[in-house]
């Protein structure tokens, strides 16, 4: 990954000290945000001479009224990731930072570009002592919020986030916009996985100096904010200690499925490690609620019809909202990421409501539909096929294909009206060990929804032989292409999708070629309400040639994330991947 950065300064009424600061950043060659965050009439006069005078490099923004620092750089950092920077410098305007430290701070932004990078100050004596000493209880506290030693210093306003995960938690959580921000961004990108790397540099506060610190507004909103962050903490705990006996049995279900942090901290804790299993493998995720729960979601379905059962879905989705953080916050990171690329491409997206909690909804909805899909309540003909011309032909040839898929949308639906209409045999590669008790429902509405399923952990040569068999028999192939290996997660291809780089497993591709047959994509969506099932070829033969196999595969996976792209922003709510898409789990990084 590239670093593509810029300078961020929030400024309020520092206009004099700013000006020494530019003449310093200047033959950085680096473009700068410059955050005016309500200055006065005067200072707000000196800002605006500044940015002429830098107006090759120096761009204006500027709130109404002072809103607070972290407000300032909360609008820099968004600003930045729109106009399509990987990160953000932070600066502060007093010129208390040691700027010969910015190269060494973007160096280190280049070897870790997924961590937030800070100064970790250095002081000499003329540091205020309250500082100094509050400094140090911040610390404590910090500490305690993150059960770890891993944050050394958050107080620090030197640092380079990594705009796609910074922006990611702003979107989905409200941060304090004040002296409070540094602090509170840091151990929330924390808890999210985000490692903090620091680099010593010197601090120095001149004599003639001034501090907007605001005694008792600042002080009382760093301690809400530590309250705030204590409480979240001790939730998520509790949550976790609950599902404890669960996380158990899953383990001894699934021996191995065990989660190693070799990479973490050593000073992290086993309270810290328990917290962060969310990174774990998507394969490894226990299934959540009961077979007596899911049959009676049925029951209420039959009895209630689709209308009835949506309203009953309300409080069940909304039980698991609130307790699978995971994928909560998963979905708040793709909405996040999807509405912002949406934005820098001037892409409109549907005019529909969307939040974490809808999207986990709309999953919900999915499961309905694939039940009703089974059952016979939902028939092709009331399902568009957008590629109508490319079915036909495909079906007329006779000869077997390979559909490439994904997780988003449905195509188990896709598949239980393929087998209605009969007109071909689809074979499906499949995991189903992570949702065993939903399949089994499947199977007791209709035993053929287990026919002509797959089941594979990994993709050897015993499965190429059958598969190719059965294309060479006139059948149609199905497999997915957007989830990593459930044995062997780093075999990738790593491809642009949504903004950023994400891990495509290399197996589907490599097995696309290997059997030589015509390759389909296929997208069954729900747009605006109607089920529209896209049906698009996408190479006659998948060749991956000896003398340039990493250029050519990495091209199909391209060609192959700009499609799932496209569809994305078409039916955002229809992505069900509940887990960190963009990076492999803490095991594999």
């Amino acid at each position: 990954m590239s670093l593509n950065c810029c300078i961020i300064i929030p400024c309020y009424n520092h206009s004099a000290p700013l000006a020494g600061v530019l003449a310093t950043l200047a033959p950085l060659g680096l473009p700068c945000l410059l955050v005016d965050d309500g200055s006065e009439p005067g200072a707000a006069a000196d800002l605006d001479g500044l940015a002429r005078e830098h107006q090759a490099w120096v761009s204006l923004l500027r709130h109404p009224r002072n809103l607070g620092k972290g407000a300032a750089v909360m609008t820099g950092l968004k600003t930045a990731l729109a106009r399509g920077f990987s990160h953000g410098l932070q600066i502060d305007a007093d010129g208390q930072h040691d700027l010969a430290d910015v190269p060494r701070l973007l160096r280190e932004a280049e070897a870790h570009p997924e961590a937030l990078i800070s100064g970790r100050p250095l002081y000499d004596d003329t540091v205020p002592k309250g500082r100094l000493y509050g400094r140090y209880i911040t610390h404590v506290w910090v500490w305690i919020e993150t059960l770890s030693f891993a944050i050394k210093d958050s107080m620090c306003g030197f640092r380079v986030y990594p705009l796609d995960g910074s922006c990611a938690l702003m979107a989905a959580v409200p941060l304090g916009e004040g002296m409070d921000f540094d602090t509170e961004i840091m151990v929330r990108l924390h808890w999210r996985g985000v490692e903090t790397r620091f680099v010593p540099t010197r601090v120095i506060y001149p004599a003639d100096g001034s501090s907007h610190f605001r005694l008792w507004q600042d002080n009382l909103d760093i301690s809400w904010m530590h309250t705030r962050l204590v409480c979240r903490l001790l939730w998520d705990l509790l949550l976790r200690l609950l599902s404890w006996p669960a996380r158990l049995r899953g383990a001894r279900q699934a021996p191995g499925s065990g989660i190693s942090h070799g990479n973490s901290p050593r000073s992290e804790g086993w309270l810290t490690r328990l917290w962060r299993q969310g990174k774990a493998h998507w394969s490894r995720t226990p299934e959540r609620g009961s077979l007596l729960g899911l049959q009676i979601m049925l029951v209420s379905y039959r009895l209630l019809g689709r209308r009835g059962f949506k309203v009953l879905l309300y409080p069940v989705i909304g039980y698991f909202w609130l307790t699978g953080r995971r994928q909560r916050e998963a979905s708040e990171q793709y909405l996040a990421r999807l509405e912002a690329f949406a934005r820098s491409q001037g892409v409109s997206l549907p005019a529909e409501p969307r939040s974490s909690f809808r999207h986990l909804l709309r999953f919900g909805e999915a499961a309905l539909d694939k039940l009703a899909g089974w059952r016979g309540d939902i028939v092709p003909e009331q399902v568009e096929l957008v590629g109508r011309e490319h079915h036909e032909a495909a079906l007329a040839s006779g000869r077997g294909l390979l559909l490439l898929g994904s997780h988003l949308g449905d195509l188990e639906l896709c598949r239980a009206l393929g087998t209605q209409a009969g007109q071909v045999t689809i074979n499906a590669l499949v995991f189903t060990r992570h949702a065993a008790r939903f399949n089994a429902l499947l199977k007791q509405i209709n035993p053929g929804s287990g026919l002509n399923l797959i089941q594979v952990q990994e993709m050897g040569a015993d499965t190429a032989i059958l598969l190719k068999e059965k294309i060479e028999a006139g059948e149609w192939v199905v497999i997915v292409g957007d989830r990593t290996s459930v044995t062997r997660e780093k075999r990738v291809v790593w491809a642009d999708f949504l903004g950023a780089q994400a891990p495509f497993p290399l197996g589907p591709f490599a097995l696309a070629s290997v059997l030589a047959c015509p390759v389909y994509l296929m997208f069954g969506l729900k747009e605006r309400g109607r089920f529209r099932v896209h049906f698009e070829p996408f190479a006659e033969r998948l060749l991956l040639p000896r003398s340039n196999r990493e250029a050519a595969l990495q091209r199909w996976v391209q060609a192959y994330a700009d499609r799932l792209q496209h569809h994305c922003l078409r039916a955002p709510l229809d992505w069900f991947n509940f887990f960190d898409f963009w990076q492999l789990t803490h095991d594999e990084q």
